[in-house]
């Protein structure tokens, strides 16, 4: 009986401002009804009228709003039988006074008592309880959140994280003063106050700074920028203070914050005084201790760009360590990391397919990967996790999972096929772009098809040349539908949206223009931006004519295959080779012949 009742009391817990509110609510709505009987206005004269000849047989007065303004309940004999009235009056307290000492009648004014008044001020009293209750309750909830800081040893180590070999150099000095902190004392030397993670999400930030703190056998305080952000003023300011209090009486120790840009945002576009005040109390505690003492503040970011000018100076957070995205090496030391309890088949020969294939993923999506690819070897009841389930999961991850199961009429799969080709036959004219490796019209995510390609290897600089050769590729679908189908679809739609991004951070990012362009040139700009997409639309409308038979021959055959891989189309177009003198790359001689050119990784999707 023990989780109902505590389930029952999270419940109650949720549930109880809701019922102060609906009680204030209620007794507020009671206090302040009008009375249910209609008042009848009768002049001073008429009320002088009922009292000098008793027509009254009881009555109360009670004061209304605004001031002056008085109610009169009671009976009074209408045809020889007592009858309820109520009436209003204008009347001073001395008229009365004066008027009650004309008449027999009982005629009491409670409200002139003192046990009336605190009568009449008890739903107001009432209502302030409520209210007091809440801002308590609230109060409570508030500090409550402000333990959630966790103070442990991790048992993380840096073998456990893979793919940052540049970071994990960079911050291995951090470990050893913080073992031997003595060692640099004697020299008069202290490292950073704080220490800046810096890289896409993903990147394995976060345990790298809890496997600095494994390594060096500290303490671990951890928070994230958004707990410190309360509409409270002061809350933030006072967690700022707890953490770095108790880090300094558990010395050596490692404060880290995630997402800090949530915390020390630019101040210049943060006008919210918590947040500010917050920030404040965050540089002060920076200032207020000494990295000699055995407590380091390590952070972590993808938006440095946001963070205050006052938080990066040297003295807080001054050094900074790039985390970025894993190379392909990298990526086989991730997923070796990741797959040490999975039974994969050849796992040696496999992992460097995968990690060949994955350029651009993080070490979250590998993980995520491994993961997905042991589901789906479980749900096909296999001891071992081959290249079928780990290459599905891949594209899983990247795009969505298949979608057989969607209804597409017979002409709008028509419309997909051609489109798909399309993008197919402009890929294999492209000699700078990556090797066609599969095309396909099973819809996966968002798109209806895709059109996938071979990178050789991690590219991390690209011409203009290379940029072009893309919108054409990008335009190809497109313009297929316009040669094959005589119209044209929003089916493109993803194709174009990448198209306008290359165009325009060719012209305004990387000035791939014929000049330099600023914001007051902004029209020539875009200007140069649409003869690009132009040019390249006009270039895959000749691609499509010239291969015209080719493009429908693929169309069709994709029509009743669905998916083709690379070998399968040059087959079918009748082409030895369609890059280079290079023999193009199967799976299956990558696997008896070791690593060679990478397999698949680049998609262009519909």
């Amino acid at each position: 009986m023990a989780l109902p009742i505590l389930d029952m009391t999270a419940k109650f817990k949720r549930i109880f401002p809701v019922l102060l509110i609906a009680i204030a609510a209620a007794i507020g709505f009671l206090y302040m009804r009008e009375p249910s009987v209609a008042p009848e206005e009768i002049t001073h004269a008429r009320l002088e009228r009922l009292v000098s000849a008793n027509a009254i047989a009881q009555a109360e007065i009670a004061p209304r709003t605004p001031a002056g303004m008085y109610t009169i309940k009671g009976k009074y004999l209408k045809s020889g039988k007592k009858a309820d009235f109520t009436v209003t009056t204008h009347l001073s307290e001395p008229l009365l006074e004066k008027l009650l000492s004309k008449s027999t009648t009982t005629m009491s004014m409670p409200h002139l008592s003192a046990r009336s008044k605190l009568v009449e001020m008890l739903p107001t009293l009432f209502i302030a309880v409520i209210i007091g209750a809440l801002l308590f309750y609230q109060m409570r909830a508030t500090r409550s959140t402000a333990t959630h800081k966790i103070r442990q040893r991790p048992s993380v180590r840096f073998d456990d994280v893979a793919g940052v070999d540049e970071a994990k150099a960079e911050v291995r000095e951090v470990i050893d003063f913080l073992r031997e902190p003595g060692k640099y004392k004697k020299l008069g030397g202290s490292l950073p106050k704080g220490v800046l993670l810096i890289g896409p999400p993903g990147t394995g930030k976060t345990m790298l700074a809890r496997a600095i703190a494994g390594e060096a056998n500290a303490n671990f305080f951890s928070a994230s920028g958004s707990d410190f952000n309360e509409v409270y003023v002061g809350v933030g300011a006072k967690r700022i203070r707890e953490i770095f209090n108790q880090a300094k009486a558990a010395k050596p120790s490692i404060i880290f914050i995630d997402e800090i840009d949530c915390l020390g945002k630019h101040r210049k576009h943060d006008q919210n005084g918590e947040s500010q005040q917050t920030l404040n109390a965050l540089l002060t505690a920076m200032d207020g201790f000494n990295s000699a003492d055995g407590v380091i503040v390590v952070a972590a970011t993808n938006r440095p760009e946001d963070l205050d000018d006052a938080l990066m100076r040297p003295g807080r957070f001054d050094r900074k360590v790039f985390v970025s995205l894993p190379d392909s090496r990298g990526r086989r030391a991730i997923l070796n990391t990741h797959s040490r309890n999975a039974p994969i088949e050849h796992p040696e020969k496999v992992l460097e397919v995968i990690a060949a294939t994955t350029p651009g993923m993080s070490g979250a999506d590998l993980a995520n990967l491994i993961n997905e690819a042991a589901i789906l070897s479980a749900q096909r009841s296999k001891a071992n996790i081959s290249l079928a389930e780990l290459e599905e999961a891949r594209d899983k991850v990247r795009f969505g999972i298949e979608r057989r199961s969607m209804t597409m009429k017979a002409d709008e799969r028509r419309v997909v096929a051609y489109h798909e080709a399309g993008h197919a036959i402009a890929q294999l004219e492209q000699p700078l772009l990556p090797p066609l490796h599969k095309v396909t019209i099973i819809p996966r995510g968002m798109s209806l098809g895709s059109t996938m390609s071979l990178p050789k290897e991690d590219q991390n600089i690209h011409s203009r040349t290379y940029l072009l050769q893309q919108l054409v590729v990008l335009a190809a679908g497109r313009a297929a539908e316009q040669t094959f189908i005589g119209d044209i679809t929003n089916g493109a739609n993803g194709d174009l949206d990448s198209a306008k991004n290359i165009a325009r951070k060719m012209i305004h990012d990387w000035g791939m223009g014929q000049k330099l362009y600023y914001e007051f040139e902004k029209d020539h700009a875009e200007s140069e931006i649409n003869t690009l997409l132009t040019d390249a639309y006009k270039q895959a409308l000749a691609i499509i004519e010239q291969k015209r038979e080719q493009t429908k021959l693929l169309a069709e055959t994709l029509l009743k295959e669905e998916t083709l891989a690379r070998d399968q189309v040059l087959k079918l177009l009748g082409i030895e080779d369609g890059r280079a003198s290079k023999k193009p790359l199967v799976i299956a001689d990558f696997l008896e012949n070791g690593p060679g050119s990478p397999p698949p990784s680049h998609y262009t999707n519909n």
